[in-house]
């Protein structure tokens, strides 16, 4: 049940949980969110707590508005409020609202079934877990009554997460005895400090009927959750996905166990394919996480609601295809999809994207250059953009031709960055320059503000050197300054000497 904007004005609190795949919470346990204060309720306290695996098989996703036990104002006192997940496009899908709840000092409500966890983590990850990120809201009202303005506050819990890629190949494995154990050492990325250690084992069976064991050994004792793809690397080099694991760490000293899906009998079946050489080629995709890393409040609005939410369920004119704008982007993009009387390609290392002349010339000054003046492109009919991923030119040229952008994430909003700057497609830099801006953390700051300065863009530059100022012994003190340090010493020098003027 939604209770809509006919209650007027009220308090918005939004919560981004980064890195949500590495909760360490299990069934029962809960994550909370930082404490948020109403001053037009009293000054009263809260905060939202999600449980991230609830019901039968952790399916479902528990979210809840607590009361602090500190909080100002009367006890009990009555409110009403609203509860919802948002998604990348910011749309709003189902949320749930309380008409009237009386809150104790101490006391939360909630529901015990607010999302499907196969929905977020899963079926709807890319509009619900952009960038990994789960964005929860709440919004409060008065029971009676109304607030003078809108107010919104925005707070990031960022659970901090080491990953590891590691190729690990088990030679003569066809010889490999039962009673022999073979063994990988991962360290970490960042200090080189051992992780885990994990053995490789022959059990169960007779033989070739033998089951592929693995051990896994903590040696990090601070590290309490860890989640596993392995793959098996074919003679082809293809990567087949085998096992999909998670493991919590409650008592360190504890090894824990898994099976690998294929048995020895099964990789022997299909020798040639599976075993090269003999050897066992196994892909490790590691992810290990500490629980949480920080927790700040990033902004504090009054007087306006979140421009990047809205109802999914509300009739917005500019959505409806009978639009003449809608419908010239409806043709467009036909004209793109059916290739018709395409007259240049874009070519990558990978892939070939016909294309129109004029449509790349209209939004595009150096393409526009390309194809005006006597160079090979124009002659040749096709450009070779090697140096971008089929991916950011497939989204590229779907924003030139439908001036769109979709599904955008982290890393898709930086990559586009560079191409727009590249082709001086300048609504499209700005589109990603704004995502960047609106998603920074203390752990990507440093990333965009060397992004920045290599595209000599002073405006982003500044918006990211303001924010590391305001955040700065977070950011100074993490890992990622550190690298900023040896890899550009002026730049970071640059930004300290901003604290002094």
């Amino acid at each position: 049940m939604s209770l809509g904007e006919s209650h007027g004005k009220c308090f918005t609190f939004l919560w981004k949980l980064e890195n949500a795949s590495f909760c360490l919470e299990k069934e029962g346990e809960k994550i909370k969110s930082p404490t948020f204060e109403v001053n037009a309720i009293e000054k009263t306290k809260w905060n939202l707590s999600v449980y991230p695996r609830e019901g039968k098989d952790g399916d479902h996703i528990e979210c809840y508005l607590s009361r602090k036990s500190d909080s100002k104002g009367a006890d009990p006192i009555e409110i009403r409020y609203e509860l919802a997940f948002i998604a990348n496009d910011g749309s709003v899908y189902a949320p749930l609202g309380i008409p009237k709840a009386n809150f104790l000092k101490g006391a939360g409500f909630g529901f015990s079934k607010f999302r499907k966890r196969e929905d977020v983590f899963t079926a709807k990850r890319s509009s619900f877990l952009p960038q990994d990120i789960i964005r929860a809201r709440c919004r409060i009202w008065k029971s009676v009554g109304e607030m003078t303005e809108d107010v919104q506050c925005i707070a990031l819990t960022h659970i901090g997460v080491e990953k590891k890629s590691i190729k690990w190949n088990v030679k003569n494995f066809t010889s490999l005895a039962s009673e022999k154990k073979c063994t990988y050492q991962i360290n970490s990325v960042v200090s080189d400090v051992p992780l885990m250690s994990v053995g490789l084992s022959l059990t169960g069976g007779l033989n070739s009927d033998e089951n592929i064991s693995f051990e896994l050994f903590l040696q990090d004792r601070t590290i309490k959750f860890s989640a596993l793809k392995l793959f098996l690397i074919d003679c082809a080099g293809n990567s087949i996905e085998c096992n999909q694991e998670e493991f919590w760490f409650d008592d360190p000293t504890q090894y824990k166990q898994f099976t690998f899906s294929f048995s020895k009998k099964t990789l022997l079946e299909k020798k040639n394919e599976y075993l090269p050489n003999d050897n066992l080629s196994l892909l490790w995709e590691w992810a290990f996480s500490k629980g949480v890393a920080s927790v700040e409040t990033e902004e504090d609005k009054h007087g306006c609601i979140c421009p990047e939410v809205k109802i999914s369920d509300a009739k917005n004119v500019n959505n409806d295809e009978t639009t003449p704008f809608n419908a010239l982007v409806g043709n467009m993009k036909s004209l793109y999809d059916d290739h018709f009387l395409s007259d240049v390609k874009l070519k990558t290392d990978t892939n070939v994207f016909p294309t129109h002349k004029f449509v790349l010339s209209a939004q595009s000054s150096v393409f526009k250059g390309m194809f005006s003046n006597d160079m090979k492109e124009n002659d040749s009919g096709c450009v070779n953009i090697e140096d971008l991923s089929d991916d950011t030119v497939s989204r590229m040229l779907s924003f030139m031709y439908t001036t769109r952008v979709e599904d955008l994430t982290w890393d898709r909003a930086s990559r586009l960055y560079v191409a727009a700057d590249k082709y001086a497609i300048f609504n499209l830099k700005d589109i990603c320059s704004s995502y960047l801006k609106d998603n920074l953390s203390p752990f990507k700051a440093c990333e965009i503000l060397l992004l920045s300065d290599f595209h000599a863009d002073d405006d982003l530059k500044s918006a990211v050197q303001n924010y590391m100022l305001k955040h700065g012994k977070q950011i100074t003190n993490s890992d990622e300054w550190k690298t900023l340090v040896e890899t550009n010493a002026k730049l970071a020098v640059e930004t300290l000497c901003l604290l002094f003027k």
